[in-house]
């Protein structure tokens, strides 16, 4: 009888804990099985609730500032959203209106979007080109490094090699996020906060986009992928981050996403790229071109020729992430456009 019981407790407090976690844990499955597992009900939303208020009282016995985490915030503005109908309604009819409007400019996009008419589009947006700008970096200038699993490989090696110029870092790389589900994770708040804490920080590195080619949520509508709706509101929040470094005068280096070995994902990412240099090279920042050194005759490759026209192997098997000879080859890009002045 006490075995029952005991399971019948386990049971009860996982069922408890998934309640009370229900928008984090419907978060991280949104963003990595692009699914919604939760259905949005008051329940659940009083549920989150009593999550907010137990971070708040545990701030308060570690004598913080009771004031929403970046997660905590994430999660407010999503119930916000939620629960103002109105917001959503309204939403709805822009939604409509825009379907309506982009119709015929989605099937077009749509044709050019399979087989060999994307191939051409691509080709055409070719962005193999190097921007040869020369940044001074001064004594006591520190640098930022946000975006997901590719800049967790990468900020290994930007890391050591900036620290051997004397350059202190703070690497905020975390896999798994991007642009896309801001409930998830914030790269913009992530961002301001840094930034707002550290005012040495001269210079943000960003590497993400791997985990965006998918439909966007915002207010409680899909936005299909790459279609005028989902890139007017993917652009604005690459806007964001542009922004914020501005405000801050910080300097940005924004990589280019290298080729990947999934043909489907590899097109994708290009279209993220366009986005990427099209507001970096507009804000007068710097989009460090990474096609040209991870590809071979313009296609992906998992071995390139070093300066010694030796082979080495820079991706790994799953064809999207840094071998540590590859994170080497990154930061190599980086500080071609750095030039550390002694005082």
């Amino acid at each position: 009888m006490s075995m029952l019981r005991f399971f019948f407790i386990l049971v009860l407090v996982f069922i408890l804990v998934s309640m009370v976690m229900n928008q984090s844990i419907s978060s991280y499955i949104e963003q990595k099985y692009h699914f919604a597992l939760y259905p949005q009900n008051d329940i659940l939303k009083e549920a989150n609730s009593l999550k907010i208020k137990l971070e708040q009282i545990r701030a308060i016995l570690n004598n913080e500032p009771v004031l929403p985490n970046d997660e905590t915030q994430n999660e407010i503005l999503q119930n916000n959203e939620n629960n103002d109908t109105q917001a959503v309604s309204l939403t709805l009819e822009l939604a409509n209106e825009q379907n309506a409007s982009f119709e015929n400019e989605n099937l077009d996009l749509n044709e050019s979007l399979s087989g060999e008419n994307l191939d051409e589009v691509i080709k055409d947006e070719n962005l193999s080109f190097i921007d040869n700008t020369k940044i001074e970096i001064k004594q006591g200038e520190e640098f930022l490094l946000i975006g997901d699993s590719l800049m967790q490989g990468a900020a290994i090696a930007l890391s050591r090699d900036l620290k051997e110029l004397g350059i202190k870092t703070t690497d905020l790389s975390k896999q798994n996020t991007g642009l896309s589900y801001k409930s998830y994770f914030n790269w913009a708040n992530a961002t301001s906060q840094a930034l707002n804490s550290n005012p040495h920080i001269k210079y943000l590195v960003v590497l993400l986009g791997i985990n965006d080619p998918w439909d966007i949520k915002k207010a409680g509508v899909y936005y299909r992928f790459n279609t005028p709706a989902w890139i007017e509101i993917y652009t604005e929040r690459v806007e964001e981050i542009i922004k914020i470094a501005k405000r801050h005068k910080v300097k940005i280096f924004w990589l280019e996403i290298p080729p990947v070995k999934k043909d489907d994902l590899n097109k994708k990412a290009q279209i993220l790229n366009q986005i990427y240099s099209s507001e970096v090279l507009k804000n007068n920042e710097i989009f460090v071109n990474t096609k040209l050194f991870f590809s071979v005759n313009d296609a992906f490759s998992s071995y390139i020729k070093d300066e010694n026209n030796k082979s080495i192997k820079v991706r790994t098997d799953d064809g999207i992430h840094f071998t540590p000879s590859g994170a080497k080859e990154i930061s190599k890009l980086l500080l071609e456009h750095i030039i550390k002045i002694k005082e």
